[in-house]
Protein backbone atom coordinates (compact mmCIF):
# COMPACT_ATOMS: atom_id res chain seq x y z
CA UNK A 1 0.00 0.00 0.00
CA UNK A 2 2.85 2.89 0.56
CA UNK A 3 3.99 1.91 -3.01
CA UNK A 4 0.89 1.97 -4.61
CA UNK A 5 -1.88 3.40 -2.17
CA UNK A 6 -4.04 4.54 -5.45
CA UNK A 7 -4.88 3.96 -8.79
CA UNK A 8 -2.90 6.58 -10.11
CA UNK A 9 0.59 4.87 -9.09
CA UNK A 10 -0.89 1.55 -10.63
CA UNK A 11 -1.32 3.17 -13.27
CA UNK A 12 2.14 4.19 -14.43
CA UNK A 13 3.15 0.93 -13.71
CA UNK A 14 0.72 -0.39 -15.70
CA UNK A 15 2.02 1.59 -18.38
CA UNK A 16 5.68 0.69 -17.92
CA UNK A 17 4.68 -2.81 -17.67
CA UNK A 18 2.71 -3.08 -21.14
CA UNK A 19 3.42 -2.76 -24.67
CA UNK A 20 1.91 0.37 -25.96
CA UNK A 21 -1.17 -1.35 -27.69
CA UNK A 22 -2.00 -3.42 -25.18
CA UNK A 23 -2.07 -0.21 -22.39
CA UNK A 24 -4.29 1.98 -25.35
CA UNK A 25 -6.61 -0.28 -24.93
CA UNK A 26 -6.84 -0.52 -21.37
CA UNK A 27 -6.36 3.46 -20.89
CA UNK A 28 -8.39 4.56 -24.32
CA UNK A 29 -11.91 6.15 -25.51
CA UNK A 30 -12.90 6.62 -28.50
CA UNK A 31 -12.61 9.55 -31.10
CA UNK A 32 -11.04 12.62 -28.73
CA UNK A 33 -11.23 10.97 -25.69
CA UNK A 34 -13.97 13.67 -24.76
CA UNK A 35 -15.79 10.86 -23.36
CA UNK A 36 -13.27 9.57 -21.27
CA UNK A 37 -11.95 13.07 -19.72
CA UNK A 38 -15.65 14.24 -18.70
CA UNK A 39 -16.68 11.15 -16.85
CA UNK A 40 -13.37 11.20 -14.47
CA UNK A 41 -13.90 15.31 -14.43
CA UNK A 42 -17.24 14.75 -13.54
CA UNK A 43 -16.13 12.69 -10.42
CA UNK A 44 -12.69 15.38 -10.03
CA UNK A 45 -15.22 17.96 -9.47
CA UNK A 46 -17.96 16.51 -7.37
CA UNK A 47 -17.71 17.67 -4.03
CA UNK A 48 -19.14 16.28 -0.87
CA UNK A 49 -19.32 18.46 2.50
CA UNK A 50 -18.64 17.55 5.61
CA UNK A 51 -20.08 17.47 8.89
CA UNK A 52 -17.64 17.52 11.27
CA UNK A 53 -19.67 17.84 14.55
CA UNK A 54 -21.81 14.07 13.79
CA UNK A 55 -20.55 11.57 15.73
CA UNK A 56 -18.96 8.74 13.53
CA UNK A 57 -17.34 5.66 14.99
CA UNK A 58 -16.16 2.85 12.94
CA UNK A 59 -17.91 2.71 9.03
CA UNK A 60 -19.98 0.48 7.97
CA UNK A 61 -19.67 -0.48 4.23
CA UNK A 62 -22.12 -3.39 3.91
CA UNK A 63 -25.08 -3.33 1.36
CA UNK A 64 -27.93 -5.33 0.35
CA UNK A 65 -28.66 -5.05 -3.54
CA UNK A 66 -31.24 -7.57 -5.19
CA UNK A 67 -31.87 -9.54 -1.62
CA UNK A 68 -28.29 -10.16 -0.88
CA UNK A 69 -25.61 -8.67 1.41
CA UNK A 70 -22.31 -7.41 0.11
CA UNK A 71 -19.42 -6.40 2.26
CA UNK A 72 -18.51 -3.72 0.38
CA UNK A 73 -21.23 -0.51 -2.25
CA UNK A 74 -18.63 -1.63 -5.29
CA UNK A 75 -17.84 -4.39 -7.21
CA UNK A 76 -15.76 -5.31 -10.55
CA UNK A 77 -17.29 -4.06 -14.48
CA UNK A 78 -17.35 -6.83 -16.95
CA UNK A 79 -13.76 -6.72 -18.66
CA UNK A 80 -13.35 -7.84 -22.08
CA UNK A 81 -9.79 -9.06 -23.38
CA UNK A 82 -8.43 -9.19 -20.24
CA UNK A 83 -5.99 -11.95 -20.61
CA UNK A 84 -4.01 -9.50 -23.05
CA UNK A 85 -3.44 -7.04 -20.27
CA UNK A 86 -3.04 -9.76 -17.66
CA UNK A 87 -3.09 -13.68 -17.77
CA UNK A 88 -6.10 -15.27 -16.18
CA UNK A 89 -6.73 -11.37 -14.72
CA UNK A 90 -10.03 -12.27 -14.27
CA UNK A 91 -9.72 -15.57 -12.25
CA UNK A 92 -7.75 -13.57 -9.81
CA UNK A 93 -10.37 -11.25 -9.40
CA UNK A 94 -13.13 -13.56 -9.33
CA UNK A 95 -11.19 -15.05 -6.19
CA UNK A 96 -10.28 -11.71 -4.84
CA UNK A 97 -14.15 -11.32 -4.93
CA UNK A 98 -15.32 -13.90 -3.17
CA UNK A 99 -13.27 -13.05 -0.09
CA UNK A 100 -14.36 -9.23 -0.09
CA UNK A 101 -17.92 -9.88 -0.69
CA UNK A 102 -17.87 -7.80 -3.52
CA UNK A 103 -20.02 -9.22 -6.79
CA UNK A 104 -18.01 -9.32 -10.57
CA UNK A 105 -20.08 -9.27 -13.36
CA UNK A 106 -17.75 -11.97 -16.01
CA UNK A 107 -17.71 -10.55 -19.50
CA UNK A 108 -18.68 -12.15 -23.01
CA UNK A 109 -15.66 -11.58 -23.67
CA UNK A 110 -13.73 -12.61 -21.00
CA UNK A 111 -10.76 -15.36 -21.45
CA UNK A 112 -11.79 -16.92 -18.12
CA UNK A 113 -15.14 -19.29 -18.86
CA UNK A 114 -18.62 -18.20 -17.57
CA UNK A 115 -18.60 -21.30 -15.53
CA UNK A 116 -14.69 -20.92 -14.54
CA UNK A 117 -15.74 -17.50 -13.44
CA UNK A 118 -19.47 -18.94 -11.33
CA UNK A 119 -16.77 -21.85 -9.60
CA UNK A 120 -14.25 -19.25 -8.54
CA UNK A 121 -16.44 -16.16 -7.44
CA UNK A 122 -19.84 -18.08 -6.46
CA UNK A 123 -22.57 -16.39 -5.56
CA UNK A 124 -20.83 -12.70 -6.14
CA UNK A 125 -20.52 -13.72 -9.84
CA UNK A 126 -23.31 -11.74 -12.43
CA UNK A 127 -23.13 -12.82 -16.00
CA UNK A 128 -23.04 -9.44 -18.80
CA UNK A 129 -24.29 -10.37 -21.90
CA UNK A 130 -23.76 -8.87 -25.32
CA UNK A 131 -26.53 -9.97 -27.76
CA UNK A 132 -25.80 -12.11 -30.53
CA UNK A 133 -27.13 -12.48 -33.88
CA UNK A 134 -26.97 -16.09 -33.76
CA UNK A 135 -30.65 -17.06 -31.92
CA UNK A 136 -29.69 -20.51 -31.17
CA UNK A 137 -25.42 -19.56 -29.76
CA UNK A 138 -27.34 -16.72 -27.53
CA UNK A 139 -29.72 -19.11 -26.09
CA UNK A 140 -27.28 -21.74 -25.60
CA UNK A 141 -25.14 -19.26 -23.56
CA UNK A 142 -27.98 -18.24 -21.37
CA UNK A 143 -28.82 -21.70 -20.40
CA UNK A 144 -24.87 -22.31 -19.56
CA UNK A 145 -25.44 -19.09 -17.20
CA UNK A 146 -28.11 -20.39 -15.40
CA UNK A 147 -26.80 -24.19 -15.05
CA UNK A 148 -23.19 -22.25 -13.82
CA UNK A 149 -26.01 -20.69 -10.91
CA UNK A 150 -25.60 -16.72 -12.04
CA UNK A 151 -28.58 -15.28 -10.47
CA UNK A 152 -27.94 -11.61 -11.78
CA UNK A 153 -27.73 -11.13 -15.53
CA UNK A 154 -26.69 -7.62 -17.33
CA UNK A 155 -27.51 -6.87 -20.52
CA UNK A 156 -25.35 -4.65 -22.94
CA UNK A 157 -26.85 -1.98 -24.79
CA UNK A 158 -24.70 0.76 -25.46
CA UNK A 159 -22.98 -1.05 -28.45
CA UNK A 160 -25.16 -0.55 -31.26
CA UNK A 161 -22.13 -0.61 -33.36
CA UNK A 162 -18.26 -0.69 -32.53
CA UNK A 163 -16.61 2.81 -31.21
CA UNK A 164 -13.95 4.33 -33.61
CA UNK A 165 -11.26 3.30 -30.91
CA UNK A 166 -8.81 5.56 -32.95
CA UNK A 167 -5.72 4.07 -30.95
CA UNK A 168 -6.70 0.94 -31.32
CA UNK A 169 -6.82 1.24 -34.84
CA UNK A 170 -4.06 2.95 -35.53
CA UNK A 171 -2.10 0.10 -33.66
CA UNK A 172 -4.52 -2.65 -35.59
CA UNK A 173 -5.20 -3.93 -32.28
CA UNK A 174 -6.39 -7.97 -32.62
CA UNK A 175 -6.79 -10.80 -30.56
CA UNK A 176 -4.50 -12.53 -30.69
CA UNK A 177 -2.09 -9.32 -31.45
CA UNK A 178 -0.99 -9.52 -35.41
CA UNK A 179 2.64 -9.82 -35.94
CA UNK A 180 2.98 -6.56 -37.75
CA UNK A 181 6.65 -5.14 -37.40
CA UNK A 182 5.36 -2.36 -35.17
CA UNK A 183 3.88 -4.87 -32.93
CA UNK A 184 6.82 -7.01 -32.89
CA UNK A 185 8.69 -4.07 -31.85
CA UNK A 186 6.71 -2.86 -29.05
CA UNK A 187 6.84 -6.49 -27.39
CA UNK A 188 10.15 -6.85 -27.66
CA UNK A 189 10.44 -3.62 -25.47
CA UNK A 190 8.36 -5.30 -22.76
CA UNK A 191 10.14 -8.70 -22.44
CA UNK A 192 8.44 -9.44 -19.35
CA UNK A 193 4.69 -9.21 -20.83
CA UNK A 194 6.15 -11.20 -23.35
CA UNK A 195 7.42 -14.21 -21.12
CA UNK A 196 3.88 -14.07 -18.93
CA UNK A 197 1.37 -14.39 -21.78
CA UNK A 198 3.90 -17.22 -23.11
CA UNK A 199 3.75 -19.21 -20.00
CA UNK A 200 -0.06 -19.52 -19.91
CA UNK A 201 -0.77 -19.40 -23.35
CA UNK A 202 -2.14 -16.74 -25.87
CA UNK A 203 -5.52 -15.47 -24.17
CA UNK A 204 -8.95 -16.17 -26.66
CA UNK A 205 -12.68 -15.75 -25.87
CA UNK A 206 -13.30 -18.70 -23.79
CA UNK A 207 -17.23 -18.79 -23.65
CA UNK A 208 -16.91 -18.67 -27.29
CA UNK A 209 -14.73 -21.55 -27.92
CA UNK A 210 -18.06 -23.81 -28.41
CA UNK A 211 -19.00 -21.58 -31.08
CA UNK A 212 -15.99 -21.73 -33.28
CA UNK A 213 -15.41 -22.24 -36.38
CA UNK A 214 -12.35 -21.30 -37.59
CA UNK A 215 -11.01 -18.19 -36.67
CA UNK A 216 -11.56 -15.47 -34.21
CA UNK A 217 -12.93 -13.56 -37.47
CA UNK A 218 -16.45 -15.52 -36.23
CA UNK A 219 -17.17 -13.66 -33.03
CA UNK A 220 -17.69 -10.55 -34.88
CA UNK A 221 -20.09 -11.57 -37.28
CA UNK A 222 -22.24 -13.08 -34.71
CA UNK A 223 -22.77 -10.10 -32.22
CA UNK A 224 -25.68 -7.88 -33.02
CA UNK A 225 -25.10 -4.75 -30.54
CA UNK A 226 -28.53 -3.22 -30.98
CA UNK A 227 -31.14 -3.85 -28.69
CA UNK A 228 -35.13 -2.89 -29.49
CA UNK A 229 -37.47 -2.39 -27.00
CA UNK A 230 -39.18 -5.81 -28.24
CA UNK A 231 -36.20 -7.96 -27.61
CA UNK A 232 -35.11 -6.82 -23.91
CA UNK A 233 -38.77 -7.75 -22.92
CA UNK A 234 -38.12 -11.47 -24.48
CA UNK A 235 -34.85 -11.35 -22.13
CA UNK A 236 -37.05 -10.17 -19.40
CA UNK A 237 -39.50 -12.99 -20.42
CA UNK A 238 -36.52 -15.47 -20.89
CA UNK A 239 -34.30 -14.45 -17.99
CA UNK A 240 -36.02 -15.93 -14.78
CA UNK A 241 -33.37 -14.60 -12.07
CA UNK A 242 -32.30 -10.70 -11.80
CA UNK A 243 -32.08 -8.83 -14.98
CA UNK A 244 -30.08 -5.24 -15.17
CA UNK A 245 -29.86 -3.18 -18.63
CA UNK A 246 -26.12 -1.66 -18.33
CA UNK A 247 -25.81 1.36 -21.17
CA UNK A 248 -28.51 3.44 -20.53
CA UNK A 249 -28.35 7.78 -19.88
CA UNK A 250 -31.63 8.83 -20.28
CA UNK A 251 -34.23 9.22 -18.04
CA UNK A 252 -37.38 8.50 -20.37
CA UNK A 253 -35.24 5.06 -21.22
CA UNK A 254 -35.07 4.39 -17.71
CA UNK A 255 -38.53 4.50 -17.02
CA UNK A 256 -39.73 2.19 -19.73
CA UNK A 257 -36.55 -0.39 -18.27
CA UNK A 258 -38.74 -0.02 -15.25
CA UNK A 259 -42.07 -0.68 -16.87
CA UNK A 260 -40.62 -3.59 -18.67
CA UNK A 261 -40.12 -5.32 -15.00
CA UNK A 262 -36.52 -4.80 -15.34
CA UNK A 263 -34.53 -5.13 -11.80
CA UNK A 264 -32.20 -2.51 -12.04
CA UNK A 265 -30.18 -0.24 -14.25
CA UNK A 266 -26.28 0.86 -14.69
CA UNK A 267 -25.70 4.26 -15.88
CA UNK A 268 -23.43 4.18 -18.03
CA UNK A 269 -21.31 5.19 -21.32
CA UNK A 270 -19.45 2.55 -21.88
CA UNK A 271 -16.25 3.81 -20.10
CA UNK A 272 -16.18 6.80 -22.75
CA UNK A 273 -15.47 3.77 -25.47
CA UNK A 274 -18.18 4.25 -27.42
CA UNK A 275 -19.62 7.66 -28.89
CA UNK A 276 -17.41 10.39 -27.90
CA UNK A 277 -20.15 12.52 -27.23
CA UNK A 278 -21.59 10.86 -24.20
CA UNK A 279 -22.75 12.48 -21.29
CA UNK A 280 -20.94 11.60 -18.20
CA UNK A 281 -22.25 9.47 -15.82
CA UNK A 282 -22.35 10.96 -13.01
CA UNK A 283 -24.12 13.88 -15.12
CA UNK A 284 -26.71 11.79 -15.97
CA UNK A 285 -27.07 9.81 -12.91
CA UNK A 286 -29.71 12.66 -10.77
CA UNK A 287 -32.03 12.91 -13.60
CA UNK A 288 -32.26 9.31 -14.07
CA UNK A 289 -32.62 8.74 -10.17
CA UNK A 290 -35.64 11.72 -10.32
CA UNK A 291 -37.52 9.92 -13.20
CA UNK A 292 -37.29 6.03 -11.69
CA UNK A 293 -37.99 7.43 -8.09
CA UNK A 294 -35.84 6.43 -4.82
CA UNK A 295 -36.92 2.64 -4.69
CA UNK A 296 -35.32 1.66 -8.01
CA UNK A 297 -31.74 0.41 -8.06
CA UNK A 298 -29.33 2.49 -9.93
CA UNK A 299 -25.86 1.08 -10.47
CA UNK A 300 -23.01 3.19 -12.11
CA UNK A 301 -20.18 2.61 -14.19
CA UNK A 302 -17.79 4.73 -16.04
CA UNK A 303 -14.88 7.59 -14.55
CA UNK A 304 -15.23 5.81 -11.12
CA UNK A 305 -11.39 5.43 -10.09
CA UNK A 306 -11.15 5.48 -6.24
CA UNK A 307 -12.95 4.61 -3.29
CA UNK A 308 -13.57 8.45 -3.29
CA UNK A 309 -15.06 8.34 -6.08
CA UNK A 310 -17.90 5.29 -5.49
CA UNK A 311 -18.38 7.83 -2.03
CA UNK A 312 -19.32 10.67 -5.12
CA UNK A 313 -21.32 8.39 -6.80
CA UNK A 314 -23.48 6.87 -4.10
CA UNK A 315 -24.07 10.91 -2.85
CA UNK A 316 -25.13 11.56 -6.21
CA UNK A 317 -27.96 9.35 -6.06
CA UNK A 318 -26.36 5.67 -7.20
CA UNK A 319 -27.22 2.62 -5.06
CA UNK A 320 -24.01 0.77 -6.31
CA UNK A 321 -20.59 1.74 -8.54
CA UNK A 322 -18.81 -0.79 -10.75
CA UNK A 323 -14.95 0.18 -11.23
CA UNK A 324 -13.03 -1.75 -14.90
CA UNK A 325 -9.97 0.39 -15.26
CA UNK A 326 -8.73 0.39 -11.54
CA UNK A 327 -9.01 -3.21 -11.37
CA UNK A 328 -7.00 -4.01 -14.48
CA UNK A 329 -4.41 -1.33 -13.82
CA UNK A 330 -3.71 -3.31 -10.55
CA UNK A 331 -3.58 -6.44 -12.27
CA UNK A 332 -1.03 -4.94 -15.36
CA UNK A 333 0.80 -3.52 -12.53
CA UNK A 334 1.07 -6.22 -9.73
CA UNK A 335 -0.36 -9.55 -11.42
CA UNK A 336 -2.18 -12.14 -9.39
CA UNK A 337 -1.77 -9.52 -5.87
CA UNK A 338 -3.00 -6.88 -7.90
CA UNK A 339 -6.51 -8.42 -6.84
CA UNK A 340 -6.48 -8.30 -3.40
CA UNK A 341 -5.03 -5.14 -3.05
CA UNK A 342 -6.89 -3.56 -5.54
CA UNK A 343 -10.37 -4.31 -3.50
CA UNK A 344 -8.06 -3.44 -0.38
CA UNK A 345 -7.36 0.08 -1.31
CA UNK A 346 -10.79 0.81 -2.51
CA UNK A 347 -12.07 -0.57 0.94
CA UNK A 348 -9.70 1.84 2.66
CA UNK A 349 -10.15 5.10 0.30
CA UNK A 350 -13.96 4.65 0.58
CA UNK A 351 -13.21 4.07 4.72
CA UNK A 352 -11.32 6.94 4.83
CA UNK A 353 -13.75 9.66 2.35
CA UNK A 354 -17.26 8.42 5.33
CA UNK A 355 -14.61 9.21 8.47
CA UNK A 356 -13.45 12.65 6.70
CA UNK A 357 -17.08 13.48 6.42
CA UNK A 358 -18.12 11.97 9.31
CA UNK A 359 -20.77 9.89 7.55
CA UNK A 360 -21.76 6.39 9.62
CA UNK A 361 -23.09 4.24 6.75
CA UNK A 362 -23.71 3.49 2.92
CA UNK A 363 -27.52 4.37 3.85
CA UNK A 364 -26.80 8.12 5.19
CA UNK A 365 -23.78 8.71 2.28
CA UNK A 366 -27.17 7.98 -0.32
CA UNK A 367 -28.86 10.95 0.98
CA UNK A 368 -25.70 13.06 2.01
CA UNK A 369 -25.79 15.58 -0.46
CA UNK A 370 -29.73 16.54 0.69
CA UNK A 371 -28.48 16.84 4.40
CA UNK A 372 -25.22 18.75 3.64
CA UNK A 373 -27.70 21.11 1.90
CA UNK A 374 -26.69 24.95 2.28
CA UNK A 375 -29.10 26.38 4.43
CA UNK A 376 -30.97 29.69 3.43
CA UNK A 377 -30.49 33.13 4.82
CA UNK A 378 -33.79 32.44 6.85
CA UNK A 379 -32.73 29.15 8.34
CA UNK A 380 -29.28 30.90 9.68
CA UNK A 381 -30.96 34.40 11.37
CA UNK A 382 -31.19 33.84 15.25
CA UNK A 383 -33.47 36.73 15.38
Amino acid sequence: MSRYPSSTYLQRRARRRLPGFVFDYLEGGSGRQAALARNTRGFDQADLTPRYFNTCGAVDLGTRLFGQHYQVPFGVAPIGMDGLICPLAVSHLARAARAHGCPLVASTFATTSLEEVAELAGQQAWFQLYPFSDAAIESDILDRAERAGYQVLVVTVDVPVGGRRERDMRNGLSLPPRPGLGVCADVMRHPGWAFRQLSKGMPSFSNLHPYKRASNDFLPAKVEGAVSWQRLEGFRRRWPGTLLVKGVLHPEDAVHCQSLGVDGIIVSNHGGRQLDACPSTLEALPGIRQAVGPAFPLLVDSGIRSGLDVARALAAGADFALLGRTFMYAMAALGEAGADHSMRMLREELENALQMIRCPDIDELKHWHSQSAVPTARETHHG
